[in-house]
C-alpha cells in the first residue's frame, strides 16, 4: 500500500475525504521536522495541546501513541509550510477554544483537567464536528485527521503500529493472519 492509498484509506475510516492540501503535502513526503528543531507557529502551551490531544486520540498502549511519533511537530509543520494564513488562523482560533471549554468546565486549561474531562470537552467536540458546509472547519475534524495523517506517516505508525515489509516488488498472496493481528503497512 502506497501513501495515497493509505490517506485514501484513513479518510474513509473517518468518513471524510483527506484534506486535498494535506494529501499532496504527505504524498510529496512530508514528515515532522528533526526532533530538537523550534516550533514554528505553535507556542509550546499549543504544542503541549495538540500532543495531549492526539495521544487520547492515539494512546499509547503496546505501542507507541501520538505523543511519541511527534503529531504536535507534524502539525506546526504543516501549520507553517502548508496551510494558508486564514486556515492557520482558523485551527489556533480552535485550539483557544478547546482551552476555553476546559476553563468553562473549571480547569485551568485542557492540558490541566482530568482525563475524564479531556474526554468530555472532546466528545462534545466530535458532536460539533458534523460537516459545516462553507462555514469554519469544526477544530476536531482537523485535530482527528492530522493526529491519524502525522501518525501512520511517521516511522512510530508505519514501522510499529502497522506491521512494515520492504519488500519492492515481492508479491505474497498467502500470508498467514490470526484475529488481532497488526495490519500491513
Amino acid at each position: 500500500m502506497n501513501r495515497r492509498d493509505a490517506l485514501r484509506d484513513i479518510g474513509l475510516l473517518l468518513g471524510m475525504a483527506v484534506t486535498p492540501r494535506v494529501a499532496r503535502a504527505v504524498q510529496a513526503g512530508f514528515t515532522a521536522p528533526a526532533v530538537g528543531l523550534p516550533l514554528r507557529v505553535l507556542s509550546s502551551a499549543q504544542a503541549e495541546l495538540v500532543a495531549t490531544i492526539g495521544e487520547l486520540i492515539i494512546p499509547t498502549t503496546d505501542t507507541p501513541g501520538a505523543r511519541a511519533a511527534r503529531v504536535d511537530a507534524f502539525v506546526d509543520a504543516l501549520l507553517a509550510d502548508i496551510f494558508v494564513p486564514e486556515e492557520r488562523e482558523q485551527f489556533l482560533l480552535g485550539l483557544a477554544d478547546v482551552d476555553a471549554r476546559a476553563r468553562a468546565a473549571g480547569a485551568a486549561s485542557f492540558v490541566a483537567s482530568p482525563v475524564p474531562q479531556q474526554v468530555s470537552v472532546l466528545r462534545a467536540l466530535e458532536r460539533e464536528a458534523a460537516p459545516a458546509g462553507d462555514g469554519p472547519r469544526p477544530i476536531f475534524s482537523w485535530l482527528k485527521e492530522l493526529t491519524l495523517v502525522g501518525y501512520y506517516t511517521s516511522e512510530i505508525g508505519a514501522s510499529q503500529e502497522l506491521r512494515y515489509v520492504h519488500v519492492a516488488g515481492r508479491y505474497d498472496g498467502d500470508v498467514p493472519y490470526e484475529e488481532g493481528d497488526r495490519a500491513y503497512s
